[in-house]
This record gives C-alpha cells, structure tokens and sequence, in this order.
C-alpha cells in the first residue's frame, strides 16, 4: 500500500510539472502573436510609450487603412489566387507521381531521386529562375511565381506522399483489380480517397511555405497590383518612419488564412507527417 502512495505521489508530481512546462511553453509561443494583436490596435504614440499594455482605446482604423489604402486587400487576394492554384497542380502532379513509383514501378532509386531536391536551397533557384522566365516573358507575371512555388515544394511533397503512399494496403489494389478496375479507376477510387492525410499534409505545408515566401516575390514581381501579402506587408516599413499600428494589422490580417488553414487540417496533417516519417 506504502509502495502504492509513492508510486501515485510520484505519477501525480510529474504530471503537475509537465503541465506546468507545457503552460509556460503555450504562453511563450502564443505572446508574440498576443502583443501583435495588440499592438494593431494602438496608434504609434501608445506603442511607444504603452508597448506591453492593453489599448487604451483600439483603433480599428488600422485594419481599414492597411486594407484599402496599403493596398493589402489587392495583395491578399493575388496571395490566396498563388497559392490555390499552386496547391491544385502540386496535389495532382505529386499524388499520381507517387501512386507510379510506390505501387506500380516500386523504384525507390526514383523515390530518393525525386526526393533529393529537399537538399537544394530556394537561394540556388534564383539566378537560373530568372534567366529562364526572362526568355519565356514570365517576369513580373503571377503564374511565374507559381511555376516556382510548384518546383521549390515537389520535392518535400513527394517525400510526404511517398511515405504515405507505401503504408496503403495492397490488398486494396488487388481486390480492385479483380473487380475489373483500371490503374485510373484504382487511382481515383481507392488511392485517391485514401490518400487524404498526406494529401492535407502536402497542401498545408506547401500553403504555408507560398503564403509566408518573401525571397522569390521580391525576385520575379516588381509591379504593385501583382505583389503578394508579404511583399506589401515589408513594404509597410519605411525608411525614416515607420506606422507600426498598420504594420501589425497587416500582420494580424496575414496570420489569419495561416491558422485557418491548420486548424481545417489539423487531424490530417498529424496522421499524415506521421506516416511520412516512419515509412518513408
């Protein structure tokens, strides 16, 4: 019984740290985005002299001038138009890339092949992107900033998809094949569907990677009506004065597709990464 009691003290002491450990690790990575919130709400002078205070009075007109007048609703819509339509090649092209390799030609000299590019930095694309969408009249053009986002993120999502790809039983194959069901049909029918979690995964990290590149925007697009939600937020910051209220509006407004878009998928994402990783 004395053994009992120590054991359950012993159980109960850790468990109060660990919670404890994990509250102050929620608080440290939750305040930064709790002061910008705040901070959007102030004007200049209350940032200043009231940096880590609540606002006296919130000033909700930094939302409204950082939308219209920054320009930040025009960028915000050119951000969600890149990054669908990136997603909506990227799923398609790395789904049945790793449908051929996993299960049909089950190459896994091709799998790292295709893989290997996780190793090239996006700082290497930059010359030779330039140089190649200059000939093809693709500078300064959203669907140039596409193409690249497509290419810098392939590989990762081959790598997600491949992993989760070979944890999908076979036996789903040849039950559909003795149906009568073709590659498209066992692709579309049975893969497909059963994909969804590295598919949710692959679409989340990639959103997250084209809503949040700053690098490869400055690079290809130079005309304002073309430029995405981070290239305008930068531009936010003057040289001799800066409106900080309007800079963390256009943040806060930023952050919100980011947690929209992973707390949508948040379950897939898991099950997806997980079995990209002990798989793959």
């Amino acid at each position: 019984m004395e053994r009992f009691l120590k054991r359950s003290l012993k159980y109960r002491v850790t468990a109060v740290l660990c919670y404890a450990i994990m509250s102050i690790s929620a608080v440290a990575a939750l305040y930064p985005f709790i002061w910008v919130v705040f901070s959007s709400l102030k004007d200049n002078n209350e940032i200043y002299s009231n940096s880590f205070g609540l606002p006296k009075t919130a000033v909700w007109s930094n939302y409204a001038e950082a939308w219209k007048g920054a320009r930040v609703g025009r960028s915000f819509a050119n951000s969600i138009l890149v990054c669908l339509i990136t997603l909506a090649v990227l799923t398609v092209i790395t789904s049945m890339a790793s449908y051929i390799l996993t299960r049909v030609t089950k190459s896994r000299l091709l799998s790292v092949y295709f893989s290997l590019g996780i190793m090239i930095p996006a700082h290497a694309l930059l010359i030779p992107s330039v140089l190649i969408f200059k000939r093809l009249h693709l500078i300064d053009h959203l669907s140039g900033l596409m193409i690249v986002y497509t290419a810098v993120n392939i590989s990762f999502a081959m790598f997600i998809m491949n992993g989760f790809m070979e944890g999908i039983p076979r036996e789903l194959d040849e039950a559909a094949t003795i149906d009568g069901c073709g590659r498209a049909g066992i692709f579309f029918h049975i893969v497909f569907p059963v994909a969804k979690p590295g598919i949710a995964t692959v679409a989340t990290i990639t959103f997250l990677n084209c809503w949040n590149d700053l690098l490869l925007g400055l690079v290809l697009i130079s005309t304002p009506a073309r430029k995405t939600l981070s290239m305008t937020i930068s531009a936010l910051k003057g040289s001799y004065v800066t409106q900080y209220g309007l800079l963390c509006a256009g943040f806060v407004i930023s952050i919100v597709p980011v947690v929209f878009m992973y707390l949508l998928f948040q379950k897939q994402v898991i099950a997806g990464m997980t079995a990209g990783a002990v798989k793959g």
